[in-house]
C-alpha cells in the first residue's frame, strides 16, 4: 500500500488515532517515572534556551569537591555532572537535551521549568518536563509502527502488533517513564524502520540524507546505537550502493559537526561518555551476557517473553518472509547489540527496570515481528491446524505475560525500589540473580 494512500485512508487515521490517544493515556498516567542518568538534561535544554550554553554555570548549582568517577571528574556526588576546565557540563550526551528544546520552550510558555526563579535546580519540572515529552515521543513511535506494518498486514493486525510493541516491550517500563538516552533513540529508530521497510517494498524511494541525518542524531543520543548505524551502511553497500555517497556525505558532515562541538568544549575529539574504551570493563563476558538475557531481574527473555514466539516465527517461517534482509538485518543488529552492552562494565544497568540495556533494539524486535507474522498469515493462518492453534495460544499466553510484567515496572513503586531495598543493586549486583526476590515481583516478594 502507497505511503500516500496509508496517510489519507479514514479508517488508517482513526485507528492511527485511537492508538496515540490509548498509549499516551496510558504512559502519563503510570506512576513509576526514573530520573536518574537523565537527571539535568532539561536543565541542559534550558540553559540553551536561556543562555545559549552548553555549561550549566548560569545556574546556581554548589561547588562541590572533584569526585573522580570511573569516566569523569564529577561535581561531588552528582554524578550526572562533570567538571571541564572549572566549567559544568552535563556527562551524559547531550543530544536528547538539544532535541527536547522545542518542548522545553512549550513547557516553559505553560509555566514548568527545569530552573527555579532564583536559578537553583528544579527537579520537580525536571521530572514533569520528562515524563511528558517521554509519554507523547512514545505514544508517536506507537502510531509510526501501525504505519510501518500497515503496509504488509491488515488494519486490525497491524493495530494489534502496534499496541504489543507498546505495551508488551521497554516502550512502556523504561522508554517512557522518563528521558533515558535510550528514548530518543528509538524514537528517530522508529522512521529509519518505517524508511526501510518502504523502501523495500517498492513504495517510497529511499532518502539517504534524511536516513544519514536520523541515524547521526541516534549516536548523538547514545553511542552504543552506533551498531545499528554500521549495519544499515553494511547493508547500503551491499544492496543500495547509489544512495551511499549521499548519505556518507550527510553522516560525515554531522560527525565534522559533533566532532567540531567537542573539541570546543572538551578539547578532545569526542565528549568523555564516547571514550568507548573507558567503558568496559573486567566483568566476564559470558556470564554478563546470560545476565542480560535470562537473570530474574535483568533478563531480556524473562521481562519479554513475547520474543520467544517472534524469533520461534521467523525461524519456523524463514522461507516466506516477506522482509528477508531486513531480517537478517534485525538479527545481526540485536546480536551485536547484545555483545556490545554485555562487554560493558556494570553489564546490569545499574539502578532502572529490567533490561534497560536492550531497549535500543525494540524497534528491530518490531521489525522481526511484522516479518514474521506476515509469514504466519502466508503459510499457517489459512489452514486452521491444531499446531496452528496452539501456536495462537503460545503467543496469546506470552503477549499475556510481557504486558503484565511491563505493566509493573511502570506503575508500581515497588519494582523501582528494588535497586535500593534492602540493599544497593549497585553495592550488590548478585541480586540481579535472585529468583527469590526478582524485580518485577517486588510488590509481593520482600
Amino acid at each position: 500500500m502507497p505511503v500516500n494512500a496509508l496517510l489519507t485512508k479514514k479508517s488508517d487515521l482513526i485507528v492511527s488515532t485511537i492508538i496515540f490517544v490509548v498509549t499516551l493515556v496510558l504512559f502519563l498516567f503510570s506512576r513509576v517515572h526514573q530520573l536518574t542518568d537523565s537527571n539535568y538534561s532539561m536543565l541542559v535544554s534550558q540553559s540553551l534556551l536561556q543562555h545559549h550554553s552548553f555549561t550549566l554555570d548560569s545556574y546556581d548549582i554548589p561547588r562541590l569537591e572533584p569526585t573522580n568517577q570511573l569516566y569523569h571528574v564529577s561535581v561531588g556526588k552528582i554524578y550526572q555532572l562533570e567538571y571541564i576546565d572549572n566549567h559544568i557540563y552535563y556527562f551524559w550526551p547531550n543530544g536528547t537535551s538539544l532535541l527536547s528544546i522545542p518542548f522545553v520552550a512549550l513547557m516553559n510558555a505553560l509555566g514548568v521549568s527545569a530552573a527555579n526563579a532564583d536559578g537553583t535546580y528544579n527537579p520537580t519540572g525536571e521530572i514533569t518536563i520528562q515524563a511528558r515529552l517521554a509519554a507523547l515521543l512514545m505514544a508517536i513511535l506507537s502510531v509510526v509502527f501501525y504505519f510501518t506494518s500497515r503496509f504488509v498486514l491488515p488494519l486490525s493486525w497491524s493495530a494489534g502488533l502496534a499496541l504489543s510493541t507498546a505495551l508488551g516491550t521497554q516502550i512502556w517500563s523504561t522508554a517512557s517513564r522518563a528521558l533515558w538516552s535510550e528514548t530518543w533513540g528509538i524514537f528517530l529508530l522508529g522512521f529509519v524502520v518505517l524508511m526501510l521497510v518502504a523502501n523495500e517494498l517498492g513504495k517510497w524511494s529511499l532518502r539517504p540524507g534524511i536516513l544519514a541525518t536520523l541515524l547521526a542524531w541516534t549516536y548523538f543520543v547514545r553511542p552504543t546505537f552506533s551498531v545499528a548505524i554500521v549495519a544499515i551502511t553494511i547493508y547500503l553497500i551491499l544492496f543500495y550502493r547509489p544512495c551511499l555517497f549521499a548519505y556518507a556525505a550527510t553522516g560525515a558532515a554531522w560527525l565534522a559537526a559533533f566532532v567540531a562541538y567537542s573539541w570546543f568544549h572538551y578539547r578532545q575529539l569526542l565528549p568523555n561518555y564516547y571514550l568507548v574504551y573507558r567503558h568496559f570493563g573486567t566483568t566476564t563476558f559470558w556470564t554478563a551476557l546470560s545476565g542480560n538475557l535470562i537473570s530474574p531481574s535483568r533478563g531480556l527473555l524473562v521481562f519479554v517473553p513475547i520474543l520467544f514466539f517472534v524469533f520461534y516465527l521467523v525461524f519456523r517461517y524463514w522461507s516466506a518472509l516477506e522482509l528477508p534482509r531486513l531480517a537478517v538485518l534485525s538479527i545481526g543488529i540485536v546480536v551485536t547489540h547484545l555483545i556490545v552492552v554485555s562487554a560493558h562494565s556494570p553489564w546490569y544497568g545499574g539502578h532502572c527496570y529490567g533490561p534497560r540495556y536492550s531497549t535500543g533494539v525494540v524497534p528491530w524486535f518490531f521489525l522481526l515481528g511484522t516479518s514474521a507474522l506476515t509469514a504466519w498469515r502466508k503459510q499457517g493462518f489459512s489452514r486452521r491446524t491444531l499446531s496452528h492453534r496452539l501456536e495462537i495460544l503460545l503467543g496469546a499466553m506470552l503477549l499475556l505475560i510481557s504486558v503484565t510484567i511491563q505493566t509493573l515496572g511502570a506503575t508500581e513503586h515497588a519494582t523501582w525500589l528494588w535497586n535500593s531495598r534492602p540493599v544497593n543493586v549497585d553495592e550488590q549486583p548478585d541480586r540481579v540473580w535472585d529468583w527469590k526476590h526478582p524485580q518485577f515481583l517486588a510488590k509481593w516478594v520482600h
